[in-house]
């Protein structure tokens, strides 16, 4: 099934077949991003494919037009272009390559996006390297999704050709308005030949010496036949360049389209150079393209890691989640637990003296209760809940927080295939509030906070994960013991002294959520002292002066933010709906 966002990804859907994927444009991303954690909710897997524009080439053609206006003759029009491809050009006060600088928030809500699907799908690997570079811009210490490759097949006019009397070209641009090819047409003033230019449409740019159409019109088919050259326009889709090379024609694409991967005779050009085009124009004149690589069409879904061959039993996974107060939310935690597709799990609820939830549990049969004859904080009740356990494995769940569907089985296939004894998951923060009726409302998300795997060292001064994004084997806990009492950072603490021992494999996807409300511990307590307290007395490193200097500054960190705020800040904030 594919999702999609926007004009442009509706079209484009149309054209690369049955894949389970979400299709956006750039403009509704938040959308996207949106449906991607309602599919990471129902647990199936999906593509991503995000159709953003190369943001140098995306500003020459929206704002050539208006540039080449303002300057009286040829000359000093080609010298402005010139210092715009360059990126010299002073617009406002500010030089170009300033100025088509993508949003750094858009840019790191793209990369949670990312994040959140399990492969991407490229148009090609050139679009794949300038993602890589997004990444890189926005480090997050976790590798990019899978990657696959498609092409989209369009359908262009397929006409028999004559020999033409003058040299001829079409420009290729059905999708944009007329007026985005004005770099175009300014770089094929000196050319000396027909030019017809296909558009969606409007207004053509000033000063153009060519012929516009519309798709279907018939004049397009006659200039078609005659042409030796076709330029195609779309800077990251090389779908139109390989549909014509399929034609023999000689063809001029954008570099960043990576038309050259599927036809290594198209001619690649800078799109925002318009000195260039004519160049690249009388070298296609003489070099008809051809196809040489065809791709495979990807599988219709991402796989799902497999289980290895050599395992014929799979453990007992135990999953303790205190409880106090919360009767609705303990059903729905309850439901999450059994709609996990690892089928040998068991939960261990303890209830923390509150009002009484037998009748909840007694609904799901893998589940077991514990009451309490008193309150005693939830880390007296994880203790309890651990003396209750059978499972090889235990796993850690609040009673607001969540689990989706593959989180047990990614994380325990990652044990069986590993020989690892600890392993952990990416998490999605939600933030939420409460509505009068009692109602949760979402207000946000953050997929980066706490999607990175954890080192020794970096273990000493924080923690990239919590507790309940891990799995861990019931002897681990034998060997370096249980949660701190009473410290409001148990979850991390324990983290620094099992990574003194063990290596942690990362099962790299989001698999969980934390729940950021009100009421949430993070949000109601404040840390310094119980983090200097784990620095100076639980874990002191006299002999690591730069790890010390981290802990100052994360104390302070601390110490700057206002009360009663996430700890964190939402990478995306939304419009306020229900949960």
């Amino acid at each position: 099934m594919i999702s999609t966002f926007g004009p442009r990804a509706e079209r484009y859907a149309r054209l690369i077949g049955n894949v389970n994927a979400i299709v956006a444009d750039p403009e509704r991303l938040g959308d996207a991003y949106l449906e991607a954690v309602q599919r990471r909710e129902a647990g199936g897997t999906f593509y991503g494919l995000m159709l953003a524009d190369d943001p140098r080439i995306a500003f020459g053609y929206r704002h050539a037009a208006e540039i080449l206006s303002q300057l009286g003759d040829f000359d000093r029009r080609r010298v402005t272009l010139d210092q715009l491809a360059g990126g010299s050009l002073e617009i406002n006060s500010q030089r170009a390559d300033e100025v088509w600088r993508a949003d750094p928030a858009f840019e790191r809500i793209l990369v949670e996006w990312y994040g959140l699907c399990d492969a991407i799908l490229v148009r090609s690997f050139a679009e794949y390297a300038r993602i890589i570079e997004l990444f890189a811009r926005h480090p997050i210490r976790r590798p990019l999704r899978p990657v696959q490759r498609i092409l989209a097949h369009v359908d262009v006019p397929a006409v028999p050709r004559v020999r033409p009397e003058v040299p001829s070209l079409v420009v290729w641009a059905p999708q944009r308005p007329a007026v985005e090819t004005a770099l175009i047409c300014h770089g094929l003033l000196e050319f000396h030949g027909d030019v017809t230019v296909v558009s969606a449409g409007g207004p053509p740019p000033a000063h153009a010496r060519a012929t516009f159409v519309i798709p279907g019109d018939p004049r397009l088919n006659e200039a078609l036949a005659r042409s030796a050259v076709v330029i195609c326009v779309e800077p990251n889709d090389p779908a139109d360049a390989v549909a014509f090379a399929r034609l023999g024609y000689g063809v001029v694409a954008p570099m960043t389209s990576g038309a050259f991967e599927f036809a290594g005779d198209v001619v690649a050009w800078d799109a925002i150079d318009a000195r260039f085009l004519f160049t690249c124009v009388a070298v296609a004149m003489a070099r008809p393209a051809k196809v040489y690589a065809e791709p495979a069409p990807p599988p219709p879904a991402p796989e799902r890691p497999k289980r290895p061959e050599f395992v014929t039993e799979l453990p007992l996974v135990s999953i303790v989640t205190p409880t106090y107060n919360r009767r609705a939310e303990l059903r729905e935690v309850l439901g999450a637990l059994a709609a996990q597709t690892y089928p040998n799990i068991e939960a261990v609820i303890v209830n923390d003296a509150g009002e009484p939830v037998a009748d909840i549990v007694a609904e799901f049969p893998f589940a077991r209760l514990i009451d309490l004859p008193e309150n005693g904080g939830a880390a007296r009740a994880f203790e309890i809940g651990r003396s209750h356990v059978r499972g090889e494995y235990i796993a850690v769940l609040p009673d607001d927080d969540w689990y989706y569907p593959d989180h047990v089985d990614r994380l325990m296939n990652a044990i069986l295939r590993s020989g690892c004894r600890v392993v952990h998951g990416a998490a999605l923060l939600r933030y939420l509030e409460r509505l009068e009726n009692g109602a949760w409302m979402t207000t946000g998300f953050n997929a980066t906070t706490f999607s990175e795997t954890l080192a020794p060292s970096e273990s000493l001064v924080t923690a990239t994960f919590g507790a309940h994004q891990a799995l861990v084997a019931t002897s681990v806990y034998d060997d370096v013991g249980w949660y701190l009492p009473d410290s409001l950072v148990a979850d991390q603490e324990i983290q620094a002294r099992i990574c003194k021992r063990y290596f942690y494999a990362f099962a790299d996807h989001v698999t969980a959520e934390f729940r950021d409300h009100a009421t949430s511990t993070g949000r109601q307590s404040n840390f310094i002292e119980a983090l200097t307290k784990i620095y100076n007395e639980v874990h002191p490193v006299p002999d690591r002066p730069v790890i010390q200097q981290y802990r100052q500054a994360a104390l302070r960190n601390i110490a700057a933010r206002p009360p009663g705020q996430s700890p964190f800040t939402a990478s995306l904030k939304i419009l306020k709906r229900p949960s």
